[in-house]
């Protein structure tokens, strides 16, 4: 059975590591268990994380696959990100196109203590959204809550941008790197991700479609398996 998740101690058994469960983590550092647009699951040592529709799932190897399946089709599910396994299993049980992401990792020995150029989420999406699809108001509300609660980090040099979508104990995740069309090519985006990264430290991910690997390589990133990105299927 999956039930609602409230409280940070419902969440102890989550795993202190890994891109999934410190996604659920960063949400819930954020948003806490009382929002009904943000809520949290568990079945077992499965856990899940939902922002507006979209999904997370952290799972356990003696996880309810079935179940899970009719609850994330009960709950109207618009996409999900989840490992290998968990895609697997649920590709066929619910209505959803899965598309294959990479995930990529660099390590840095310690931080660098340099300043970063941060700024707000508006300046950031005046370049992130020259290369993202992204809906402007729903994306702006979630990152300023999440830079305002420290969860989350803009990052940009006026000519590219990135953020941090959280950093928890040696643990980075960054997202949207993103340059303006017409500085493409002169490596301001990686300049500004090893600066990035060097602040940081620990270890760092990335999660990118096959077709940027490449970028990620020369900026030191090495593949680290891949992930399933699945959007619902709407019936017409």
């Amino acid at each position: 059975m999956t039930e609602r998740i409230y409280t940070a101690e419902q969440l102890s058994e989550l795993p202190a590591r890994g891109v999934e469960a410190l996604k659920i983590r960063a949400l819930f550092n954020a948003y806490g268990g009382s929002y009904e647009f943000c809520r949290f699951f568990r079945q077992g040592s499965t856990y899940l994380a939902c922002l507006d529709g979209s999904f997370v799932i952290c799972e356990d190897p003696g996880c309810d696959w079935e179940e899970l399946a009719g609850f994330l089709a009960m709950n109207g599910f618009s996409d999900l990100f989840c490992s290998e396994t968990a895609g697997d299993m649920l590709r066929g049980k619910i209505p959803a196109e899965f598309s294959r992401v990479c995930l990529m990792e660099l390590r840095m020995p310690e931080k660098s203590g340099e300043e970063l150029p941060e700024c707000s989420p508006s300046e950031a999406w005046k370049v992130i959204s020259t290369r993202f699809p992204i809906d402007f108001e729903p994306w702006y509300l979630d990152m300023s809550h999440r830079v305002r609660h420290g969860v989350s980090r803009c990052v940009s040099d006026g000519r590219s941008a990135l953020v941090v979508q959280h950093s928890i104990g040696s643990e980075s995740l960054i997202s949207q790197v993103a340059v303006l069309p017409d500085f493409e090519g002169k490596g301001y985006a990686g300049g500004l991700l090893r600066r990035v990264c060097r602040a940081l430290g620990g270890e760092i991910r990335v999660i990118c479609e096959d077709r940027l690997t490449g970028f990620y390589e020369k900026c030191g990133f090495r593949h680290a398996g891949y992930r399933y990105c699945a959007a619902r299927i709407r019936e017409e």
